[in-house]
This record gives C-alpha cells, sequence and structure tokens, in this order.
C-alpha cells in the first residue's frame, strides 16, 4: 500500500493501516459507506469458520453453526445496547431487515406509510410494494438537504395524519450523509400512534446505538460497515410485542421457531460474516470506539473542506453532522448528465467514492475510516474538477 501520514490518529496509525491490506494498492477507497471493509485480521476469522464448514458441513450446518450463531447474537445485542440477555437476529442486511419489519406490521386499506425523500431507495422500495399489496399509501416527507435536527424532526412529524400506521426513518441516511434525530423522533412518533421503523445502515460503529433507550419497534443495522464486520452481515432488533408476528420472507427451517431463529435461516448458504461479526466488534473496541470516531469524523472534515476549495464552495453551505464520518458536496452538473462520474472518477483518479443522485442534484460523497489519509483526499480536490469539465 502507498505510504501515507495522517496527522489524525497516533503513531501506531501505519500499522493499523497496514491491517487491511487487501485493498487495492494505490487506490484511494474514500467510500467505507458503501460496503464497508474488514481488516485482515476479521478476514481471517472469517475464513477460519469457512475452513470449518468445509471440513465437514454436515457436522458445521448441524452442530455448529447454531450455537456460534447465539454467540454472535449475544455479542452483536450486547455492542448495540439492546435490553440486558436480549439477542438480535442476526441477518444479511438492512434491506432484508426492513423488507421483514415492512412485511410484518398491519396495513389496510386506506393507511398511510410514512418515508422521507432521503430514505435508501431499496427501502422504500419495500413499503411502496408493502403498501400496494395493502391497498395503503405511501406518504414522503421533503426535508432540506441542509434542515438542522429541529428542522428534520419538525418536517417529519408534520408529515403524520391521522391515517399514518408505519414510519421508517433513517439513523444516518445513505445517499445524503445526514444524522436524524432518532433520539426524539422514535417517541414522538410512537406519542401518536405511528410504529416505527428505524434504517441503521450505518449507525452501528459510527454511531454509539442503544436500542434499550431508544425503544423502536423495528430496527436494523448493518455490521459490515462500521463495525468492521465481514460483508454480509445486518442485525434486526424488534419490540416483542411485534416479535410473534415477524415473517421470514425465505421459508426455511427457522419456519416455527421464535425470534431470533426464525429470522436466521434462510436455506444452504455462507453464514460466515455473521459468525465473525464479533471479531469485528471486538477489533473495534480494541482500537476505542471514540478514538476511531473521533479519527473518522475529522477526516470526513478535511476531505469535505478540501473538495469545497476545489470547486469554489462555501463549506459552512454545506451539510455535515457531528459524529458522522461521511460528508457531501453538490457537484456543478447538469441533472440529466448521463456519465458515469463513479466510474469516471475511480477510472482516472484512483480514487473511490459514491455519487448519489438526490432530488435531481448528483452529490458527491465521501467516507472516511481508519485506513484513510488526508492525502487521499486531496488527490480527490486536485483532479474533481478535470474529471467534470472534459
Amino acid at each position: 500500500m502507498e505510504t501515507l501520514e495522517n496527522p489524525f490518529w497516533g503513531d501506531d496509525w501505519t500499522e493499523i493501516r497496514a491491517l487491511f491490506d487487501t485493498l487495492q494498492p494505490g487506490h484511494a477507497y474514500l467510500n467505507h459507506g458503501g460496503f464497508g471493509n474488514s481488516p485482515r485480521t476479521v478476514l481471517l476469522n472469517q475464513q477460519q469458520w469457512q475452513d470449518r464448514m468445509n471440513a465437514n458441513a454436515t457436522r458445521f450446518f448441524r452442530r455448529e453453526l447454531a450455537p456460534g450463531m447465539a454467540t454472535a447474537s449475544r455479542a452483536a445485542a450486547e455492542f448495540l445496547g439492546a435490553p440486558a440477555g436480549d439477542q438480535v437476529a442476526l441477518v444479511t442486511n438492512v434491506t432484508t431487515a426492513v423488507t421483514i419489519a415492512i412485511g410484518s406490521v398491519p396495513l389496510a386499506a386506506g393507511d398511510e406509510v410514512l418515508v422521507t425523500d432521503h430514505g435508501y431507495l431499496t427501502s422504500t422500495w419495500a413499503v411502496e410494494r408493502r403498501a400496494r399489496e395493502a391497498g395503503a399509501s405511501v406518504v414522503t416527507a421533503r426535508i432540506p438537504l441542509t434542515a438542522d435536527a429541529a428542522e428534520i424532526a419538525e418536517t417529519v412529524l408534520a408529515a403524520v395524519t391521522p391515517r399514518t400506521k408505519v414510519a421508517l426513518i433513517d439513523h444516518v441516511s445513505s445517499s445524503t450523509a445526514r444524522l436524524f434525530p432518532v433520539e426524539d423522533l422514535v417517541p414522538a412518533l410512537r406519542e401518536r400512534g405511528v410504529i416505527v421503523v428505524v434504517d441503521a445502515a450505518h449507525a452501528p460503529g459510527m454511531v454509539p446505538v442503544d436500542l434499550a433507550a431508544l425503544n423502536p419497534d423495528f430496527w436494523g443495522g448493518n455490521l459490515h460497515k462500521w463495525g468492521y464486520a465481514p460483508r454480509s452481515a445486518g442485525a434486526f432488533w424488534a419490540a416483542p410485542k411485534w416479535r410473534p408476528a415477524l415473517r421470514n420472507p425465505i421459508v426455511s427451517w427457522g419456519e416455527g421457531e421464535q425470534f431470533p431463529l426464525n429470522l436466521q435461516e434462510i436455506g444452504t448458504h455462507d453464514p460466515t460474516s455473521r459468525l465473525a461479526a464479533p471479531n469485528g466488534i471486538a477489533f473495534l473496541r480494541a482500537l476505542g470506539p471514540e478514538r476511531v470516531r473521533e479519527h473518522n469524523v475529522k477526516l470526513a472534515e478535511y476531505g469535505q473542506a478540501a473538495l469545497a476549495s476545489a470547486l469554489d464552495l462555501d463549506p459552512a453551505t454545506l451539510p455535515g453532522d457531528p459524529g458522522v464520518s461521511m460528508r457531501l458536496v453538490p457537484l456543478p452538473v447538469a441533472e440529466d448528465d448521463p456519465r458515469d462520474l463513479q466510474g469516471e472518477i475511480s477510472d482516472r483518479l484512483g480514487v473511490e467514492v459514491a455519487v448519489p443522485k438526490w432530488n435531481g442534484r448528483h452529490l458527491l460523497r465521501i467516507s472516511a475510516n481508519i485506513y484513510n489519509a488526508p492525502a487521499e483526499y486531496d488527490r480527490l480536490a486536485a483532479g474533481i474538477r478535470s474529471v467534470l469539465e472534459d
């Protein structure tokens, strides 16, 4: 990997960066929020599970998988602040979690399901499909990109009507990298009689999560992003009153079991990413979650400022939230620009970013993690104009 310096970390940063030696040499990977990346130590733990599975698949699936998943579930539940003694269902990702949640709530013709225009598209699609099947309608709360926490909460709550049955809200939105005030929104929505589903794909590891205090109806988060688990590892939690109604969209050997066993079976598959999730959590804890978060946020802020300078933007006008290690800059391109900007930035600059399109605007989203360094954002800033203007 290229030699870089990182003033936002301590003297051990070079050794920590070296643990991510699976990353493409010479390529600046600034899209951790897209799919996550695991350190070598966690991938080796997953390989150990795979070796056990491949050595004797019958013994593994019939005798070793269940206790391994139970241990992983307890570790994830403790990490996420679930009520004492509780477990979470280990699913493949938040898309699965939201599909289970929205498919398990009672909906009838005339009901409304509330989403926001910051929501992840596949989660919104899951809501739309469920609403169509039930004859319900989907209402979208439109929140300005630079809205503060109070405005976000006010906009969401203003969209609630007597017909609102369910609300799907983000903890940290994917396309727009905004921190939603879930600690205020969840109780406020529940006081209004609304069932709350929290899409927390980016939350575990990025921001503190306390499920016992938050107490939503349903919650799903990815462990393979900021929790350093291998792909794909997600955690799903439901309030006890909802657990008898939970339906796994895939009928398998968990059918008839209770939570969380009924949601973890999807037929023959490779479950080792979830079995290795406790190793990712242990990796984060060994480094110190607060230390990691502080580093990531400072680095994301640095990258946003560098890009703002390159694009002649005022950093004070750009969205960003405390504790969020992703940042945005709007791109000065036409709404209908057909180019694959993400691919061009990757191929020409050797930098991987996300280029979401939100409400007709092209955005550039950068992520920061412990293997990144300021020089990688400088490289992006130095070349971004040439990509956009060609």
